[in-house]
């Protein structure tokens, strides 16, 4: 069903990241120009394709800014997977057990499946709070709070259906691994 689809991209990496209240004012819509119709943006140059981004030198060592610049290396690759449909090296950073990764792996895959896709909704980060937790004496683990704030989004489905969602902040609560010579998301939790 694509309002199931749309939800779960709208839910990416957060379960519930576009966090605002009904009792918000709808995003206004564009401008018109004079003659009624929409006025063109003021950039006229084409845009450049997305490119996946490079796994930073600091997120390739097992200490605590490694873990920081793999969370926000983690949340560079949900913006390209929902602007791409490119899911794969996302996945490929996301633990088996991490259900919020698992909710936001399937939602922009099943909006492009479908040929849909996504405009906006690009989040950024910042990283509050980070502690070490206990584990098998063969894995670091962090856990890390974070605030994500979102970009408005709109979801456009293969029928030309669009599914809107406002900008908005949430506060998440994310562990992350170094086993093997590399990070790994093992949970993504909102708060």
């Amino acid at each position: 069903m694509r309002v199931r689809s749309a939800a779960a991209v709208v839910l990416v990496a957060a379960l519930a990241l576009a966090g605002c209240s009904d009792d918000d004012p709808p995003d206004p819509q564009p401008s018109a120009g004079t003659s009624g119709t929409p006025s063109p943006s003021p950039s006229a140059t084409p845009t450049a394709e997305p490119k996946e981004p490079a796994l930073p030198d600091a997120a390739t060592k097992a200490t605590e800014a490694g873990a920081r610049a793999f969370i926000t290396y983690y949340w560079d690759l949900i913006n390209y997977a929902q602007v791409t449909g490119d899911v794969k090296a996302l996945k490929k950073v996301s633990g088996p057990n991490c259900t919020g990764c698992s909710a936001g792996l399937k939602g922009i895959s099943e909006v492009y499946r479908e040929g849909g896709r996504v405009e906006g909704g690009e989040y950024s980060v910042q990283i509050k709070k980070l502690n070490e937790l206990d584990g098998p004496s063969t894995t670091y683990l962090l856990e890390a709070l974070l605030t994500a704030d979102n970009q408005a989004q709109t979801i456009v489905n293969a029928d030309g259906s669009e599914h809107r969602s406002r900008a908005g902040s949430a506060d998440i609560a994310v562990a992350v691994s170094w086993s093997a010579a590399a990070w790994r998301m093992e949970v993504m939790d909102p708060r």
